[in-house]
């Protein structure tokens, strides 16, 4: 009995080790079945976390750079656009200027043939009132019917005089009209063409603007997809933490239940050692090892069925894996689309920076253009000063001259007159002396006009130096900020370029999983018989997988941080650089604009200048203006024709002073024909400031023109004054009697001055 019982209990205790081996097996079936759960967990969350963060990073990073070059393309377009329109008004203006003066050189063209034309009449006049004076002289004794006749004849040529002047002047208003009419065809024409440019433009714009607004409708839902897009991997991975805390929980049960199943197998040492022989207590040990192998087997048939279980569950979230790594890749395909979408835009927008910076040096090339008119300028005005102050030294000079022999005049009149023509030279005198100081007053205040606009010209030349240092300082500036955003975009294609074998690593790795995720079943079957002890360690492997992913995102989300900051910083400072150029270009404009106002003051104080000029040259030519000096004149001449007469020897003075007469009214006319030129030389000089420096609007446009044909009007209307009184004069001709031939020499010599 002692024999069988010993051997009773070896049997029994075999098949308790056998039963606490099979018990063993298959936790250890679980547990390998759930250990590799982790490694497939940390996987997930790489994985995740790559295609989260590095789409995301990406995707940021391109949104910002688009968003800042679309803001300065179209920053840059309106710029360009601006530029067109000013330069196509700048156009206008020219092509305006230039047919107002077109017409305006035709009609003083015309006016000068009728100068002319009236100048030849008025010889002929002169010719037949000489003739006629001759004849009365011969004739004198002659019968008073034929002096009514030659007056009759003399009346018919003052009306048929008169009515071919009244005649010319319905031509030239016709002619007016006429031009009129043509310059209203022009503007209207260039008013339709502005108003159909300024229609393309509005329609362009409104066709930019709705491709703005569909492309940022298609951001809009692209960015709420990647928002719904995180969301869901979001939830995955809170699904799968849940998942592994469970899975901890329940191998923390299975070693509870191996410490318990250690615990009585310990137990049945102790009591097999303490019992020994007895058969009762066998026989109890007997019963209770029964039921316990009763009990395990009950239990190895609930793990076999758990672990069926637990390998179908496994076999559903590996087809949902592949299901979710077939949707990650089709995100992939869309990354990589928009990726060569972003290039694409990259690239057109390097081909817009070089079309910038072409334009850029066109600009430079311009401002080294406006530096040589200025220079040239410069030079002109130097030059234009000079002749004037020699112009003004030459009319002092003919002054000082013409009041010497003025002087000379009275007091040999004062010699010769009699005691009662003695108050008539005073009153002749003091006229003279009121004459010569309005003279000199209106040559102070020319030369103080002409100072000012010295000192306004200098200022203008100052403005300008100003402008173009500020500009050489934004041309700098843009150059520099263009280098800058050329060096991002080398950068962002450099990230770019490494960025792409990361997402194509990763897929590679999601493959292979999938490929190594296939045999999972037939590894766990096969590795049933596998050791307790490689549970704890593959545990701690899968810990420090985990930990070293974790650490490397951590990383990435640093750098991607870093790199969002820096471009936000650069976002700010081309921000505040923009604000600066918009400060300085506005600062540009109102500097034009009062430069604009000068330019027009200054053409307002040459008008008044060439006004003050030409009322000098009649008050210097025109006998009407100078009543005093004229008499003089003639009864200087008169007196000296007496003289002649009466004494021979007179003769060679009286020739002389004739000559000299002549040669002083001979310098008179070039000096006013210097005059003339160089207030011509000043009128293209200010034109061209005004082309180079003003906005050209139609406001500006129509004041010009509104300015120079009152000049012309002006000029017309001095025209018909020195006619009328040059029909006076004729008319005083024949009222007055036969006068001396020195007196018919001044009248030849006058008209051709007169104008």
């Amino acid at each position: 009995m002692g024999e069988i019982s010993a051997g009773a209990l070896n049997l029994l205790w075999l098949v308790g080790l056998k039963g606490i081996a099979a018990l063993e097996r298959g936790e250890n079936l679980q547990d390998e079945h759930q250990k590799p759960a982790p490694g497939d967990s940390a996987s997930r969350e790489c994985t995740a976390d790559l295609c989260a963060t590095e789409p995301q990073g990406k995707m940021q990073q391109f949104e910002d750079t688009n968003q800042l070059l679309q803001e300065k393309l179209n920053e840059l377009n309106f710029e360009l656009k601006s530029a067109r329109e000013t330069s196509q008004r700048q156009d206008l203006t020219i092509q305006s200027l230039n047919e107002a003066l077109k017409s305006k050189e035709s009609e003083t063209e015309e006016l000068y043939h009728v100068i002319e034309g009236q100048n030849e009449t008025m010889a002929k006049l002169q010719d037949m009132l000489h003739r006629s004076q001759l004849g009365q002289l011969q004739m004198s004794e002659s019968a008073p019917s034929s002096q009514e006749q030659q007056v009759a004849l003399l009346d018919l040529q003052n009306t048929l005089f008169s009515t071919q002047l009244e005649v010319q002047k319905l031509k030239r208003a016709q002619r007016q009209k006429e031009h009129q009419l043509v310059e209203a065809k022009r503007a209207a024409q260039l008013l339709e063409t502005t108003v159909h440019e300024e229609e393309q433009q509005k329609e362009a714009t409104w066709k930019h603007n709705q491709e703005l607004r569909a492309v940022v409708q298609q951001l809009q839902a692209e960015l709420q997809d990647k928002a719904q897009q995180i969301q869901a991997m979001e939830w995955e991975k809170c699904r799968e933490l849940q998942a592994q805390e469970q899975r901890v929980q329940c191998l923390s049960q299975h070693l509870a239940r191996k410490e318990q199943l250690l615990q009585e197998s310990r137990e049945l040492l102790q009591c097999q050692q303490s019992l020994g022989r007895s058969s009762a207590a066998m026989d109890a040990m007997l019963e209770k090892l029964q039921q316990r192998v009763s009990d395990r087997d009950a239990a190895l048939e609930r793990a076999v069925d758990e672990k069926f279980c637990a390998l179908e569950e496994k076999e559903q979230e590996l087809q949902q894996l592949r299901l979710s790594i077939k949707e990650r890749g089709g995100d992939l395909e869309r990354l990589r689309n928009v990726l060569s979408s972003n290039e694409a835009t990259i690239h057109s927008l390097e081909s817009l920076l070089k079309a910038k910076t072409l334009e850029l040096e066109q600009m430079s090339a311009t401002c080294e253009n406006l530096r040589w008119l200025k220079e040239e300028i410069e030079a002109k005005s130097c030059s234009r000063q000079k002749e004037q102050e020699g112009i003004i030294q030459q009319l002092q000079t003919c002054l000082h001259d013409r009041n010497k022999e003025v002087e000379e005049l009275t007091a040999t009149l004062l010699c010769k007159l009699g005691p009662g023509q003695s108050e008539v030279a005073e009153e002749l005198c003091l006229r003279l002396q009121r004459k010569e100081k309005m003279l000199q007053e209106l040559l102070s205040d020319r030369n103080r006009q002409a100072m000012e606009h010295d000192a306004e010209i200098r200022e203008l030349l100052q403005a300008m130096s100003t402008k173009e240092q500020w500009s050489k300082a934004t041309t700098e500036k843009m150059v520099h900020a263009l280098a800058e955003r050329n060096c991002e975009l080398q950068l962002l294609r450099q990230h770019v370029l490494r960025k792409k074998p990361v997402g194509i690593q990763a897929t590679g790795t999601s493959l292979l999983k999938q490929d190594k995720q296939q045999p999972v079943q037939e590894i766990l079957q096969r590795a049933c018989g596998a050791a307790a002890l490689a549970g704890p360690q593959q545990e701690d492997n899968s810990c420090l997988t985990e930990g070293a992913s974790a650490a490397e995102l951590e990383k990435d989300l640093a750098n991607a941080k870093e790199e969002l900051e820096l471009m936000a910083k650069k976002e700010r400072e081309s921000r505040r650089e923009l604000a600066a150029l918009q400060s300085v270009v506005a600062t540009q404009e109102e500097e034009l604009q009062v430069q604009a106002s000068d330019i027009e003051s200054l053409t307002r104080t040459i008008q008044i200048k060439e006004d003050l000029i030409k009322d000098l040259q009649m008050q210097l030519v025109d006998p009407e203006e100078i009543p005093a000096v004229e008499r003089l004149t003639q009864e200087v001449l008169v007196l000296r024709e007496k003289v002649a007469v009466a004494e021979s020897r007179g003769q060679e003075a009286t020739g002389n002073r004739r000559q000299q007469l002549l040669l002083m009214l001979e310098g008179l006319v070039a000096e006013r024909n210097r005059l003339n030129e160089a207030l011509q030389a000043e009128r293209q000089l200010y034109s061209s400031l005004v082309k180079f420096h003003t906005h050209p609007d139609s406001t500006a446009r129509d004041c010009t023109l509104q300015v120079e044909l009152e000049g012309v009007q002006e000029l017309r209307g001095q025209l018909e004054e020195a006619l009328g009184r040059s029909l006076e004069r004729l008319s005083r001709l024949e009222t007055q009697g036969p006068i001396g031939g020195g007196e018919q020499e001044r009248v030849r010599v006058l008209p051709q001055h007169a104008f």
